[in-house]
């Protein structure tokens, strides 16, 4: 049931944001369309079958990411703090940035409820590495960004607000599937220092794009162990399809958060957003291309295209929201 609800929400939430008529019903009447062309082709499928309990689920998630979107909107609209450049409003793609990043933490939502499973999730603590340059180096870059955009989404004050998100790392004890190591704790206090220290410095903003994107490459050619070279694919998400939803959801929030944020940093570094899109895209197609030579690596095409995508959302979510009715047509003067 869970899952049903939690699979409508991104659909109920894009549509209150993108539609300009019928926000609520929209949304929620799309869900509903397509949760019922689904089940109905669910007939056809061998082994699966059709309910309603599904489409009732699919249809109240939809709702619920109605509710999130009017709540993105409400926190869209504080007025916008000074950082590396004045404005006023919330920088919207900062803040749907954050929202996949507390959710690649969060996510799945499932609590442990027994007290083995809190033993066993604690002594594979102790076990854990506690300096692994991989994990240490990717979490004080992941906060030091997360300070980044909480600026940029205008949450103040900003210090108070990332000492706060530093209860994700505790807090995945009590998630099932989620483990966390002495070497998270660590690197994510060093990026909550980092930030603190010069974070919000002026003149930055490029040294942080140039070493978010060396962080890229360190990610995506560690542990440089090249041998021969393997077949390219060329199937967009494939390899997604043969995991649990729950390691392939997991996997996409972080490489959405990632690449969302290589290319917001660039973009805060000068470049329009399309010049910031395509070298993020041409970083992640030149590691995917040094990974045929990489073992325990896949090779493919959808990093360098989920960029391109990420690039195009975060543009859009960028631009000046219309103008409503009543800022359009003023009441005349009495």
């Amino acid at each position: 049931m869970i899952v049903n609800l939690a699979l409508y929400v991104p659909l109920g939430m894009s549509g209150y944001l993108a539609f300009r008529r019928f926000r609520v019903a929209g949304p929620v009447a799309l869900g509903l369309l397509l949760s019922a062309s689904v089940e109905m082709l669910q007939l056809f499928v061998p082994g699966r079958h059709c309910s309603t309990l599904d489409l009732i689920n699919n249809t109240v998630g939809s709702g619920f990411g109605v509710l999130l979107g009017v709540a993105f909107e409400e926190l869209a609209g504080k007025p916008r703090v000074r950082f590396l450049k004045a404005g006023v409003g919330t920088d919207r793609a900062a803040l749907a940035l954050l929202f996949c990043w507390v959710g690649g933490w969060v996510f799945p939502l499932f609590p442990v409820m027994n007290l083995p499973g809190y033993r066993a999730e604690f002594g594979r603590f102790l076990d854990g590495p506690v300096l692994a340059w991989a994990p240490l180096l990717s979490d004080l870059a992941s906060w030091f960004v997360a300070g980044r955009l909480l600026t940029a989404a205008g949450f103040e004050p900003v210090n108070r607000w990332l000492a706060l998100s530093l209860l994700l790392v505790p807090g995945q004890f009590f998630i099932a599937t989620r483990q966390p190591f002495p070497v998270d704790f660590l690197g994510s206090f060093a990026g909550v220092g980092a930030f603190l220290g010069f974070g919000r410095r002026s003149g930055t903003a490029r040294v942080c794009a140039a070493a978010f994107l060396g962080l890229l490459l360190f990610r995506g050619l560690s542990p440089f162990h090249f041998a021969e070279a393997r077949p390219f694919i060329w199937t967009p998400f494939g390899p997604f399809l043969d995991m649990t939803w729950q390691e392939g959801l997991r996997i996409l929030l972080g490489k959405v958060f990632y690449y969302g944020s290589a290319v917001w940093l660039l973009r805060e570094a000068g470049p329009r957003w399309s010049v910031s899109t395509a070298a993020t895209a041409m970083v992640l197609g030149a590691i995917e291309a040094l990974q045929t030579r990489l073992p325990g690596h896949s090779p493919e095409i959808t990093d360098p295209l989920l960029a391109i995508l990420l690039g195009a959302a975060l543009a859009a979510l960028s631009q000046p929201r219309s103008r409503s009715a009543a800022e359009r047509f003023p009441p005349a003067p009495r």
